[in-house]
């Protein structure tokens, strides 16, 4: 998008602010005060709980609004990103969903996916630190970010325009549309976000016998994403349901960046220029039914996911003295690769209440294959011709068989359930270019068990245990080496076993305004990043290895309360603890740390119908495997405000404030000496509009929630 489409973004934005206003300066005094009313009790805190789950309610804040998914993801309570962008919470690996579904991808994948969604289009973000076993064992925790759906009876809609800058322009435009009638739900989207952004990552290294290397690397991306979406729910009869969703997202990225890497005798310039496009489509079908009488339920799911992702990078570098002379040949590098995603899945999970317990009991397949191929090639003597250093193809495949069976019984004030998961694992990893193989075939028993205990209205204790596995994909156990710059690769390590994860948690609340949470964690092989260098070709390449043994203990408390009628806070406070005893080539390592994180969101009612927005957080430093993620933190402002009688919003929203969000790494162990610092385009502000168009008569739909949404709601939603 150019400059002068951002400007006419811009000017249509402000000229629909200016109608709003006019059109709000005109209405009587009893709208107004209707208004209020509805502004009022429409208001939720930001953070509430529901039974073991934290919720992050982000659907009405203007910080959210013109901001992107991987942005507002970063800001819920105990969620840390390392350096790879692999996400964790309370110090845990993570599962992402996406209403109720895998993501299907972690890590860069992962990060380019949310980043390409809108971050207004979030209704609410789950955080499930100890979730049953009836889910999928993969990662130790879940994180289900809950997409805005209408839920009005008959035909409407809402559009969307934003446009925002920090260093540079962006814009977000959308709409929706739904028509609800009494046996059918017809529903669609469309959203096209672009963003120019910058990181600019500064890397020290420090060599054995003083020598000091200094990399800079600046990076300008340009961003355009088409998101879509259609899908049906159809009532087949009372108690017979099934439906069907397509989703799609189109992404395509530009880049230009410059490296400048300080030797002692010389300076290595490099500029790179590339693009990136992803094609990610993706089919759910459902059917599900039950019976009142029988007291049962069967819901089947069919899944199709896709992810294509196609990459062209070209490098030039060259060497200069010190008096900026060049010294030898200009060198050429191009890269152009390609790698697909396609997986099936297929699940049936059923419910029967019998006079003793009720019974959940599911099956699942899913197959992953993943085709990555990576072509690089030397410009020399005016021809390019294959490095076979670089070159890689490589295919994994991976099949899962899993089921479960659980009951749970309530015994007046007391809840108990188990679950007992078993999972076939058969993965194939094959590198046609290494002639590299190996297969893994497991069958592993995840068990789970809770209980929790209402001693009144204002006091409700639970415990809870569970199981669970982190497999690695291909990025991860691929041994090619990828490039990024002339002494910085990355590669993969095929021997990588994957994680155990034991969790024990106890959660009280308290008055439904006071949530306290204690945990402890311990993690076999657990994965760590790891930098080895050449001390003669100063060449360093970050690579996977198992850790023996990791421990983590946690302690939360929530506490949400409006402190006066015009004054709603929440306080999140998180101490974790982290300790690692292991050996990497020969030499031990040991770590124990102890991290603060303090996150505070707090709503100020305004007169004239505005309401402002305060937010903040800080982080200490924490311990990921080898690296020492240095203390960081924020603040937000927000201001908001219903307009053109209740169709409209306007948010205004800075992110940042302070521009202090910014990563800072080290890596200290045996040789190795690195310090980084990883600052992004996080200072931005943005100015959000939406409108509702249609009919809002209200229909008391009936519930079709699935499994993430039930276990979310074990219990009453615990907030004021």
């Amino acid at each position: 998008m150019t400059y002068m489409q951002t400007l006419r973004t811009s000017l249509f934005t402000a000229i629909v602010t200016l109608s709003a206003f006019a059109a709000g300066a005109q209405e009587k005094k009893d709208t107004v005060k209707q208004l209020k009313t509805v502004d009022v009790t429409a208001s939720a805190p930001p953070i509430t709980m529901q039974g073991g789950t934290m919720v992050m309610n982000v659907g009405k804040t203007a910080t959210a609004a013109g901001s992107n998914a991987w942005e507002v993801l970063q800001k819920a309570p105990g969620v840390v990103v390392d350096n790879t962008n692999n996400v964790q919470l309370n110090g845990k690996s993570v599962t992402v969903y996406i209403d109720g579904r895998p993501a299907r991808v972690s890590g860069d994948d992962l990060k380019n996916m949310l980043a390409a969604t809108p971050g207004g289009n979030i209704d609410k973000i789950e955080l499930m630190s100890n979730p049953s076993t009836k889910y999928d064992a993969q990662g130790a925790a879940i994180i289900n970010i809950k997409m805005l759906k209408p839920k009005d009876f008959g035909t409407n809609g809402s559009v969307t325009v934003s446009g925002g800058f920090g260093r540079y322009p962006r814009t977000t435009e959308g709409f929706t549309l739904n028509h609800r009638s009494r046996g059918v739900n017809l529903y669609g989207g469309y959203d096209y976000m672009h963003s120019k952004q910058y990181t600019n990552t500064v890397t020290d290294r420090i060599f054995p016998g003083a020598y000091r290397m200094q990399d800079n690397d600046y990076n300008r991306e340009n961003r355009n994403s088409h998101n879509v979406k259609a899908g049906a729910d159809i009532d087949i009869s009372k108690t017979t349901s099934a439906g069907v969703l397509v989703k799609g997202l189109f992404s395509s990225r530009g880049r230009n960046g410059d490296n400048h890497t300080a030797l002692a005798d010389s300076n290595f310039v490099q500029t790179a220029n590339g693009s990136l496009s992803i094609v990610n489509p993706s089919v759910n079908a459902y059917f599900k039914t039950g019976s009142e009488k029988r007291k049962n339920e069967l819901t089947v799911n069919a899944d199709y996911f896709s992810y294509d992702k196609d990459w062209d990078d070209a490098f030039a570098s060259q060497y200069f003295s010190k008096t900026n002379q060049p010294v030898g040949d200009a060198g050429f590098l191009r890269n152009q690769s390609n790698s697909s995603i396609q997986l099936y899945s297929l699940s049936a999970d059923y419910t029967q209440t019998f006079k003793f317990a009720k019974l959940e009991a599911g099956l699942k397949t899913t197959y992953t294959e993943t085709d990555n191929k990576l072509d690089w090639q030397n410009l020399n003597g005016g021809k390019w011709e294959n490095d076979p250093g670089k070159s890689n193809h490589f295919i994994y495949r991976e099949n899962i068989n899993a089921a479960y069976v659980g009951l749970s019984k309530t015994v007046k004030k007391y809840t108990f359930n188990a679950v007992l998961r078993a999972e076939h694992t058969n993965a194939k990893g094959n590198s046609l270019t290494m002639n590299q193989r190996f297969t893994r075939d497991y069958v592993q028993l995840f068990p789970s068990a809770s209980v929790s205990y209402m001693k009144d209205m204002k006091n409700q204790f639970s415990l809870s245990y569970r199981r669970s596995i982190n497999r690695f994909g291909f990025d991860i156990v691929n041994p090619f080496i990828t490039y990024n710059s002339a002494y910085s690769y990355r590669q993969g390590n095929p021997d990588i076993k994957p994680m155990l994860m034991q969790s024990v948690e106890a959660n009280w609340s308290h008055k439904y305004q006071l949530f306290t949470t204690i945990g402890y964690t311990r993690i076999k092989d657990n994965l760590s990043i790891v930098v080895r260098q050449d001390p003669a070709t100063k060449i360093m390449v970050q690579s996977f290895e198992n850790q023996s043994n990791m421990n983590v203990g946690s302690a939360t408390v929530v506490w949400t309360k409006p402190v006066t009628p015009w004054f709603r806070t929440t306080i999140t406070a998180m101490g974790l603890y982290l300790n690692i005893n292991t050996l990497l080539d020969g030499v031990q390592y040991k770590k124990d740390n102890i991290t603060l994180m303090l996150n505070t969101q707090n709503a100020i009612t305004l007169p004239k119908g505005f309401t402002a927005e305060v937010s903040g957080a800080f982080q200490s430093p924490i311990t990921m495997g080898y690296a020492s993620l240095r203390s960081m933190g924020y603040v937000d402002l927000g201001l908001r405000k219903t307009i053109m009688k209740g169709n409209g919003s306007l948010k205004l929203g800075v992110n940042d404030v302070f521009n202090s969000r910014q990563f800072r790494f080290d890596v200290v162990y045996g040789s190795v000496n690195n310090q980084s610092k990883h600052e992004m385009d996080t200072r931005v502000v943005n100015l959000t509009f939406n409108y509702k168009f249609g009919n809002k008569n209200v229909k008391q739909n009936k519930a079709r929630k699935n499994t993430i949404e039930a276990e979310a709601g074990r219990t009453a939603t615990q907030s004021m």
